[in-house]
């Protein structure tokens, strides 16, 4: 999985397209003028509105789907080590986030790196320590 934005993102599309990569282990590409290269690789896309982000679009072999929601709360600057995160929740709206991100449903981890999926929002912690609040 890589991470990338539009050609021309906006300062805070680049940031937040590199702590998601940063949280889920992957690589974050400069996009410029480059095109995204089709095959097996899943290509994470900030989606833009309004000046800032505003979902993801996930591109994987010639498809697109699209994860809509707001960032309304950016934790503290963190350095993450490469673990794996699983979504906990549950529900319709956990699995949808499990699926989009290729990560296990586990409705009871309780620590380590984790994507809480609960009432309209989604929230990526480390350790207890949260690193992004989106509202879905």
């Amino acid at each position: 999985m890589r991470f990338t934005t539009s050609r021309r993102p906006s300062p805070r599309a680049r940031r937040f397209g590199r702590v998601l990569a940063n949280y889920f282990g992957a690589r974050y590409m400069t996009r410029g003028k480059s095109g995204l290269e089709d095959g097996d690789e899943v290509w994470m896309v900030v989606v833009e509105g309004s000046g800032g982000p505003a979902g993801l679009a996930r591109r994987s072999g010639g498809e697109e789907r699209i994860l809509r929601f707001s960032a309304v709360q950016e934790g503290g600057a963190k350095r993450l080590t490469r673990k794996r995160a699983a979504v906990v929740g549950s529900g319709k709206a956990a699995a949808e986030v499990a699926e989009f991100f290729g990560l296990d449903l586990s409705p009871t981890a309780s620590e380590g790196r984790l994507v809480r999926v609960q009432d309209g929002t989604i929230d990526l912690v480390d350790d207890g320590d949260l690193i992004l609040r989106l509202e879905i």
